[in-house]
């Protein structure tokens, strides 16, 4: 007899990549490595929609923030459609209201995701200075709010330059993060490694869909998938900082 394989139907995984990024006057001097960096990343993403359409979809959200705005460049965007940046996208200027960036994006892709089953948020906050203009959020408020998510599955990057990173991403219970040099290399560097970071994490995420996808393979609640999420996003980052 003819052997047969039987597999389940892969239910696509929705990827939401989301990146903060401080627009306050200091980042002019390295305002053309933002707009390198941010590019890099996204053709990284598109690369990973190419090579893993099976079993993902991704879309891209781009904050920008100062004081005198907050702007949404690309918001939940397919990332075919999602553009290049461009330096007169990017015009940095004004003071750093760095939790009330995070608190507005977060807040509204929360609401944007929730009901959904298979979904993965992907954030990467990245600014070269401290929180110094926020009016509507406060480092507690984000704290527990990030505590919050993680616990739905969603993972945090927070890349800073000027500043302890470490110390600044534990006091709003992030995990992962990265100290950058305030030069236009520092900035790509730190760029780069965020891109790398994403594509391992999500060429475990495929291969993770590809083993549900055998019949054999035990069924995840929903639950179990969101910690599985951030288990591998964890080991994605320290798998990149490991690397001389």
């Amino acid at each position: 007899m003819e052997k047969t394989e039987n597999k389940k139907e892969i239910e696509k995984t929705q990827v939401y990549n989301v990146i903060i990024l401080d627009r306050s006057g200091s980042m002019e001097c390295i305002r053309r490595a933002a707009v390198e960096g941010f590019n890099e990343t996204l053709a990284g993403i598109k690369k990973a929609q190419e090579k893993f359409a099976e079993t993902q979809d991704h879309f891209v959200t781009l904050m920008t923030f100062c004081s005198c705005e907050k702007n949404y460049v690309f918001d939940r965007t397919p990332v075919a459609a999602a553009r290049p940046l461009t330096l007169e996208d990017y015009q940095p200027c004004c003071c750093t209201p760095l939790y009330d960036a995070m608190g507005m994006t977060l807040n509204a892709m929360h609401k944007h995701v929730e009901g959904m089953q298979d979904y993965v948020v992907v954030v990467t906050i990245i600014t070269d200075g401290m929180e110094n203009a926020s009016h509507e959020f406060d480092g507690q408020t984000i704290k527990k709010l990030v505590e919050r998510l993680r616990g739905e599955g969603w993972t945090f990057t927070y890349m800073g330059a000027n500043q302890d990173s470490v110390e600044v991403a534990m006091k709003l219970s992030i995990r992962n993060s990265r100290n950058f040099a305030y030069s236009d290399e520092g900035t790509r560097a730190s760029m780069q490694k965020d891109c790398h970071t994403r594509m391992t994490f999500f060429t475990r995420l495929y291969e993770t869909k590809q083993a549900e996808s055998n019949e054999c393979a035990p069924c995840c609640s929903a639950q179990e998938r969101r910690n599985l999420y951030t288990n591998l996003a964890d080991e994605a980052f320290d798998e990149e900082e490991s690397k001389k």
